[in-house]
């Protein structure tokens, strides 16, 4: 007979199409997903996977048998969820998903006093620049910086994020700054990767928005790195304002455009609609939530306080 633990490694091998993906998002090594694959074939006397240098593919009886193992684990969850979601005292692992740059600077600061005030809980943080599945990856909840999160989640939102558009007070000082919107494309520029600003900046304008192309020196992928190029002085960026807090309040980084405004999102918790909430999520927004609220209160002022020292 299959073991459980062998079907659950399947099954994330057929979701992941690698084994490495799968090792990664079960946290066990290759050879540990490799072994536990081969073993379940030869108790079931059938090839499950095709396999080739770079994916592996089920066969037939594969997918026959993936999609028994899935409902199979899908109810397994439902009842370790239904069981956790009734119980008083918040316990067990929390997987949360955040914004690259974004966790380091908010959720993971918070979860100082969550700890020590629920000791049963641990703690896992996912940090990725990109919008990562709940359900593929086993998150219970994520925080996402979006414009409109998906339909089909449970939404709480935790603030709003303001698009600035900042420099250093040298490349000012070299460079002068843009007068208005349609300025930044003469000007040396730094852009994100992932998403359009790497192509264009967006202002605007009456009932609608602006586009200006732009041409960035430099393009990075991770706000960490958009942040570390414009103290560097290589150019002027648009970063979210959260991300460069502490920097505009210490003058490090300066504010250009102020009168502009550039497209916002905003911070939402999010997590599948099609689980019961348990304690833990629960426990975690709601202590979340004031936490940043403060922080994003300060972070409006310090950057009040910081224009009006210009």
């Amino acid at each position: 007979m299959a073991r459980f633990d062998e079907i659950e490694i399947f099954a994330a091998v057929v979701e992941c199409g690698t084994i490495t993906g799968a090792a990664e998002r079960l946290r066990l090594s290759k050879s540990r997903v490799s072994e536990a694959v081969m073993g379940l074939e030869a108790r079931l006397g059938a090839r499950l996977l095709d396999r080739t240098t770079r994916r592996v593919t089920p066969t037939e009886a594969g997918g026959i048998f993936y999609e028994r193992c899935r409902r199979a684990l899908d109810e397994a969850q439902a009842g370790v969820a239904e069981v956790m979601a009734r119980q008083d005292v918040p316990v067990g692992h929390l997987r949360i998903g955040a914004p690259e740059g974004f966790a380091d600077r908010y959720v993971v600061p918070a979860l100082s006093g969550f700890l020590a005030a629920h000791p049963q809980i641990t703690v896992e943080v996912i940090e990725d620049v990109r919008v990562i599945g709940l359900v593929e990856n086993r998150l219970d909840l994520s925080i996402r910086v979006v414009r409109e999160p998906e339909g089909a989640m449970i939404v709480r939102r935790l603030g709003g994020s303001q698009v600035v558009v900042c420099a250093s007070p040298a490349f000012v000082a070299r460079n002068g700054e843009p007068e208005c919107g349609e300025d930044v494309a003469r000007f040396p520029i730094v852009g994100f990767a992932p998403l359009f600003w790497a192509r264009e900046w967006r202002f605007r304008r009456g009932d609608g928005f602006t586009s200006v192309p732009v041409a960035p020196v430099l393009q990075v992928n991770s706000t960490a790195a958009l942040r570390a190029a414009v103290l560097a002085d290589i150019g002027m960026c648009a970063l979210p304002v959260w991300a460069v807090t502490d920097e505009l309040a210490s003058g490090r980084v300066v504010r250009l455009l102020s009168g502009e405004v550039l497209p916002e999102s905003g911070i939402y918790a999010v997590y599948p609609s099609n689980r019961l909430v348990t304690t833990k999520v629960r426990r975690f927004v709601d202590y979340l939530a004031p936490v940043l609220r403060q922080r994003f209160d300060g972070t409006a002022q310090m950057v009040d306080a910081a224009e009006g020292c210009r």
